[in-house]
């Protein structure tokens, strides 16, 4: 009987020592997996670039902004708001889709709401605190197909539409002028050339310079100066779950060349970015 009975513990106790080995398994693997996607996302490039994005290398990266529109001192101010999305299909290469409204009061008569839709691949050279990028896009006042083709068949006529526009005197009515300080008539193609950089903390600066071409034969030439703040660097949690997170503060210089005005406008946006 006594044989019997240490045989039966002896049974008992096999199971739960192998359980307790296969606890200590799991929670090892689980401490080492942790540890390397915590090692994983901390090795990943994180700088800045404008129009809230960054320079990961990998994944997703999608932004958000807002802020105010200043088209000159004879147009009232609008607020403007921004968000784009950019995935790497590799290191070098990524591409995404940006959309941006303006919506306001542009004088004492009339308010407005205007929307533009821009996609955009990006050619990056990265090192490990600096990133530049080549941007080639084009730019939509609209998703509707019928729209866009009807507007490639009347480019001809834009053209001579641009020449009444410029020969017409200072007695336009203002409403039109303020259009023309962010709008660009329809399909669009263009460049960009922009350049980040993170600094071993907290901080970052970017800056760009974009340029756009219409049928109607109007240019617009953007200059974009930037700061960022990693939140990465002072989030524990952001640091060991995101490729990137940052708060940023981006200015905006723009002029319209042959579309009757002159002047510079002025934006200030604030955002963030996110990196996953």
């Amino acid at each position: 009987m006594a044989e019997k009975h240490n045989g039966k513990k002896r049974l008992y106790i096999l199971p739960v020592f192998v359980r307790f080995l296969i606890t200590l398994l799991l929670a090892g693997l689980s401490f080492v997996f942790a540890q390397e996607n915590a090692v994983s996302q901390s090795a990943v490039k994180d700088i800045p670039l404008p129009r809230q994005s960054a320079y990961t290398g990998r994944g997703f990266t999608v932004g958000l902004g807002m802020g105010v529109f200043d088209p000159s001192d004879e147009c009232g101010c609008l607020g403007v708001w921004q968000g784009q999305a950019d995935y790497f299909y590799t290191p070098w290469l990524s591409g995404g889709a940006e959309v941006r409204f303006f919506g306001g009061e542009m004088d004492s008569e009339s308010s407005i709401l205007y929307s533009r839709y821009r996609l955009f691949g990006k050619l990056h050279l990265a090192f490990s605190r600096f990133s530049m990028y080549l941007s080639p896009l084009v730019g939509l006042e609209t998703t509707d197909i019928s729209e866009l083709r009807q507007e490639w068949r009347n480019r001809s006529n834009k053209d001579d539409e641009a020449e009444v526009n410029a020969v017409k005197d200072s007695t336009e009515i203002s409403t039109t002028k303020c259009e023309k300080m962010f709008s660009l008539d329809g399909f669009t193609a263009g460049l960009e050339f922009g350049m980040g950089y993170a600094f071993p903390k907290y901080l970052g600066l970017f800056g760009a310079v974009h340029y756009e071409h219409n049928f109607s034969r109007s240019q617009l030439l953007t200059l974009t100066p930037g700061l960022g703040f990693n939140l990465r660097s002072v989030w524990d949690w952001a640091n060991k779950n995101t490729y990137s997170l940052w708060i940023t503060l981006e200015g905006g210089f723009q002029r319209y060349f042959n579309r009757g005005v002159s002047d510079w406008n002025r934006a200030l946006i604030l955002g963030f970015t996110l990196g996953v």
